[in-house]
């Protein structure tokens, strides 16, 4: 519904949340229901887990986090890469009435220190690679007090999680902390990072209810295929939502190709949860003619805006495939502002104002509402907005409304689909104009020779900024620099023009969800070159 006169666009109003306000025992209740159907396989391993299985097994180890002395207003942390432990556990916190942290499992020593200076968790729940990686580390640091190891522990000093796990508990007699309409931390996630270091994001287990009454994409028959971290956002609250739905979700921790490929053929893949370099990579790849690809019906795509191009490249190479859908969201918005299903999409945008949000597009200058196909920031108040920043004040990122202010620029169209255009820090500025990074990726990206590319601006005294770009090429392809600064400036105005040049390298450093590091790349531009007006 949108405002006319206020310029407010509304999403639907979720009006039913248990009065227990507790997201485990509600996720419980759903789960218990798929009962004999499989919920989660590790496309690796081919380990499997049904519904009923898993909600004994989250029962069994809440019971257990009870016992240890796990409590409400405890932070407990879990660092480890996906697998079936890393759900339950994540789950069982839930029921205990504790909060739970993520810590991903790919941060350096660093950002894990930062991490955890931030959450303070008491407990503590690494995989045996991360134990391996980290302990020591996180042991020094005198946080957390207790450590459990999932498999077998060979540290006296820390807990094997199959000692947890193995007491049956029966489920339909346990139950899970009731908060009695208390709103209650349910889980600490990390913002991306992508301008700096990580901040702590406080969700709420209204949050996360509220996140996972979001209608289902599409049949809940078909399989899915995710290679989301589900220490990110991304990752965690498209797992939940689809085991809210009883779907079954076949997931890796890393991509490769061949097996990637592999378990869509092997267990009929019908949704493929995917970010926009992943969906590049398949458009270009060369091994799809090797695989039955035939059952894939549906990509969805998130993380940052995706090319109509690359759209069109997947659906020619996918004998099946349906639709493309996108969302747009963020961590502070528990994942979604804005989201596409399969009655309601629009080719190119993010889709819809999703339930539980308030929205509104500003100049970025004057702070003044905009109506249809006028670009400014967009900003979100309602339900799903996060509880706020660990040890930061809130002011600068909210407005004089109410409204958070996410950084991004968008417009939306008289139907109210919205469409991403870049950051506002992102935008390059070159002389009056302004910039967009996605702009010229999506561009260069039409070019064969490109695998994936990145584009910052580059610091120049005249113009204030040059548009620049970073290249991985294609295997075997021989393109130079010029060929691609022609290249782009054949289909874009003069001011978007790669005065900044470009620079070929073998990676685009992104985050785990798929985003750009603009920052590492800004960084590597260590002498600029001769100015190019």
């Amino acid at each position: 519904m949108r405002d006319e006169k206020n310029g407010i666009i509304y999403g639907g109003k979720i009006t039913s949340v248990p009065t227990h306000m507790n997201c485990g025992r509600h996720f419980l209740e759903c789960i218990r229901k798929g009962k004999s159907k499989l919920a989660l396989i590790d496309g690796a391993t081919d380990e499997k887990i049904t519904y009923g299985e898993l909600a004994q097994r989250i029962v069994n180890v809440a019971s257990s986090l009870t016992r240890i002395g796990v409590k409400k207003g405890d932070v407990v942390g879990i660092c480890s890469e996906n697998r079936i432990e890393f759900l339950v556990t994540a789950f069982a916190i839930f029921c205990s009435g504790a909060t739970v942290t993520f810590i991903n499992s790919a941060y350096n020593k660093n950002e894990l220190i930062h991490t955890v200076k931030i959450s303070k968790p008491k407990f503590l729940f690494l995989s045996p690679n991360t134990y391996k990686s980290f302990y020591e580390i996180l042991k020094s640091l005198n946080i957390a007090k207790d450590f459990t190891v999932f498999g077998i522990s060979k540290n006296k000093d820390v807990r094997s999680f199959r000692d947890l796990s193995k007491k049956y508990i029966d489920i339909n007699k346990y139950q899970p902390y009731d908060f009695n309409g208390e709103v209650q931390t349910a889980l600490i996630l990390y913002s991306s990072g992508t301008t700096g270091l990580p901040k702590g994001v406080k969700l709420t287990h209204r949050n996360l209810i509220i996140a996972g009454h979001q209608p289902p994409l599409c049949s809940n028959e078909l399989n899915i295929l995710s290679l989301a971290p589900w220490c990110n956002t991304v990752g965690i609250i498209l797992t939940m939502k689809a085991l809210k739905e009883n779907q079954s979700i076949v997931y890796l921790n890393k991509f490769q190709e061949d097996l990637y490929l592999h378990c869509i053929q092997k267990y009929k893949v019908g949704i493929l949860y995917a970010v926009p370099p992943l969906i590049v990579m398949l458009a270009k790849s060369r091994m799809l003619q090797n695989y039955d690809l035939s059952s894939v019906e549906l990509m969805y795509c998130g993380g940052a805006p995706l090319d109509l191009a690359v759209m069109g490249e997947a659906k020619k190479r996918f004998p099946r495939l349906k639709h493309i859908l996108q969302g747009y969201g963020m961590t502070e918005t528990t994942g979604g502002i804005t989201e596409e299903n399969v009655s309601a999409n629009r080719e190119g945008s993010v889709g819809t104002i999703m339930d539980g949000n308030i929205v509104k597009v500003v100049d970025v200058e004057t702070r003044k509402v905009l109506g249809p196909n006028q670009e400014g920031e967009i900003c979100v108040k309602g339900d799903i907005l996060f509880e706020g920043y660990i040890g930061k004040d809130m002011k600068d990122d909210m407005d004089e409304d109410g409204f958070y202010k996410t950084g991004d620029i968008s417009y939306y169209d008289e139907d109210g689909y919205f469409y991403i255009v870049d950051r506002i820090k992102e935008l390059i500025k070159y002389k009056a104009g302004q910039v967009a990074p996605s702009e010229l990726e999506a561009t260069l990206l039409q070019h064969p020779a490109v695998k994936d590319v990145g584009v910052v601006g580059l610091p120049d005294p005249l113009a204030g900024e040059l548009p620049s770009a970073f290249v991985v090429k294609t295997p075997g392809s021989k393109v130079t620099e010029k060929e691609l600064i022609d290249f782009v400036a054949s289909k874009v105005s003069s001011w978007k023009q790669l005065r900044g040049g470009v620079r070929f390298v073998n990676e685009i450093p992104k985050t785990a969800s798929g985003k750009i590091l603009r920052r590492v790349l800004r960084d590597s531009l260590i002498k600029p070159p001769a100015s190019k007006l």
